[in-house]
């Protein structure tokens, strides 16, 4: 090797390790922060809702692989689908490093539709954990056939099938306007029965609505049961563990519809917790125990720390233009 290969070789060595020196002095100063005390994650719902098992899902993977070494505390606000919580994320806890909320697509529906005066851009994103598609089903006694059948019926008389989904403008209503406005149906028109979180298997196993609309995770088990009949799925492909339930699209309505789920922090959370959590998931989501239970709720994966923020902008004005198209409210700026 020639002196000025060495002294080239070692400028390089020098720059990577300055680089790497570099890296590991930002980890070091993030590291730094830890939580003082109990931490509270807020699900917007009650027990058994979307946001519910998703917290409750990610303490457990965190607890058994020692990931964060503190307590937390999930917290149950039910309500306005969501809105509650997000109310008093950004009145009462302003500026604080000690709760996060688990929220997904109401942060987005809520603000459009007004339901609510907040949105994603009155909160500090920090990361999405998992994806999910949603599930039209019926009871197993139902005399409707397929999904093919039940977009017949409403076309014939929109109000000829109650449907159950979260209470509007939360996302089991949205997926509902996507797939029955994507299949030309004045959704103004369908006879739509909005319950609380974690409520609407119930309704559909009690006979109150004569199909629903949820997600795949939270009809899984009463289908597996043989307590209720999937009709059709909204992925880009079928579900894993339903390969013979068709998606919306095979059945000649051309909508894909996902719902994410994530953490947010209140306004003016310090940049350092939510570094601190935004590595704490990252290092959670590669845990067996989170992939499996992945799994078992039928969520993808979809982790994104850093890209957040611009995904939820893109995510608002997305769902105000499935919304607007649906007929399902006048447009708001």
């Amino acid at each position: 090797m020639s002196q000025s290969q060495g002294s080239g070789t070692q400028v390089a060595v020098g720059v990577a390790l300055v680089a790497a020196l570099l890296v590991a002095t930002a980890l070091g100063a993030g590291a730094q922060w830890a939580p003082k005390g109990n931490v509270s994650w807020m699900a917007g719902a009650g027990p058994g809702s979307g946001w519910d098992t998703t917290a409750r899902a990610a303490l457990q993977a965190m607890t058994v692989h020692k990931v964060a070494g503190h307590a937390i505390t999930v917290v149950n606000k039910p309500g306005g689908s969501g809105a509650i919580a997000v109310a008093e994320m950004v009145n009462q806890h302003k500026g604080k490093d000690d709760v996060i909320l688990v929220t997904s697509l109401p942060l987005i529906t809520n603000r459009i539709m007004g339901t609510s005066p907040y949105g994603y851009k009155d909160l500090t994103p920090i990361v999405r954990l998992a994806a999910t598609y949603y599930m039209v089903a019926v009871p197993a006694n139902s005399d409707i056939k397929d999904f093919k059948d039940l977009i017949a019926r409403l076309r014939k008389d929109p109000k000829s099938v109650s449907i159950g989904g979260s209470t509007p403008p939360a996302d089991d209503w949205a997926a509902a306007m996507a797939v029955f406005g994507g299949a030309g149906l004045d959704v103004t028109k369908l006879k739509f029965i909005g319950y609380d979180g974690g409520q609407v298997a119930g309704a559909v196993l009690g006979g109150h609505v004569q199909a629903a609309v949820n997600t795949v995770g939270e009809f899984a088990q009463h289908v597996e049961a043989g307590q209720m009949k999937p009709l059709a799925t909204t992925g880009p492909e079928r579900e894993p563990k339903f390969q013979s339930v068709p998606t919306v699209r095979e059945s000649g309505v051309d909508v894909v519809f996902m719902n994410w789920r994530g953490f947010v922090g209140p306004p003016g959370m310090p940049k350092a917790a939510v570094a601190y959590w935004q590595q704490k998931f990252g290092a959670m989501v590669q845990t067996q125990t989170w992939k499996d239970l992945r799994a078992r709720y039928s969520w993808a994966d979809a982790f994104m720390a850093d890209g957040f923020g611009k995904f939820l902008a893109e995510n608002h004005a997305l769902m105000s233009d499935i919304l607007k198209n649906a007929g399902a409210f006048k447009k708001k700026k």
